[in-house]
């Protein structure tokens, strides 16, 4: 009854809030369908070694990074580059086939972004749609795994300070659910105290 009365004296409040988590939430879908996450971004090779150049790519992706994470892929971009190396995965097809080509090596690596660069160009970005669809293209592809995809914890607690012997001992799985970085696993740990083992269930971000 008092959920009732409270209802009909907070009417237009209620409705109003209700209509904007509706518009909220409608606005979001509507951004999304405008504009779709780009998982592969075509970068010259000088930008692809510098964070802002990560960070472009994380954007178009809508991969949320933090700006250490975008140092840490950039200057291994620029290790690979320096060191004489290939990438991993090396783009050799013909400029008509050449975005599909990226995007099925984006999902076979499981990367979260992809950065391809013109080798022969380091200064430029290739630009595939201006080329004969036949022209015979050898393109790098940098993946970023920003996010792990799977997360292993082993836990472990002594009975004490003085005493390192176990008092519980656990292992947890977890699988990334979000872009950003947020986890849902499943876990076990076991107390020797009392003999009994307990299943868990971790969020982590």
């Amino acid at each position: 009854m008092a959920v009732i009365n409270f209802i009909k004296n907070h009417k237009k409040i209620i409705v109003g809030a209700l209509a904007a988590i509706i518009l909220g939430v409608g606005a979001y879908f509507i951004y999304q369908y405008l504009h779709p996450a780009q998982p592969v971004t075509n970068e010259s090779q000088e930008q692809a070694e510098t964070p802002s150049g990560v960070e472009t790519a994380a954007d178009n992706a809508q991969v949320p990074i933090s700006g250490s994470q975008a140092q840490e892929a950039a200057q291994q971009i620029k290790y690979i580059v320096s060191s004489g190396q290939q990438p991993q995965y090396v783009v050799y097809t013909t400029a008509n086939e050449a975005p599909a080509a990226e995007k099925a090596a984006q999902e076979k690596a499981g990367a979260d972004f992809a950065i391809v660069t013109d080798p022969a160009n380091p200064t430029e970005t290739v630009d595939t749609s201006k080329l004969s669809s036949d022209t015979q293209i050898s393109l790098n592809q940098y993946n970023v795994q920003a996010y792990k995809k799977t997360l292993h914890t082993v836990s472990y607690a002594p009975k004490s300070v003085r005493d390192p012997s176990p008092k519980e001992v656990g292992y947890s799985v977890s699988r990334k659910i979000t872009k950003d970085g947020q986890y849902l696993g499943v876990g076990v740990d076991y107390n020797f105290d009392d003999k009994a083992a307990m299943v868990k269930l971790e969020y982590t971000w």
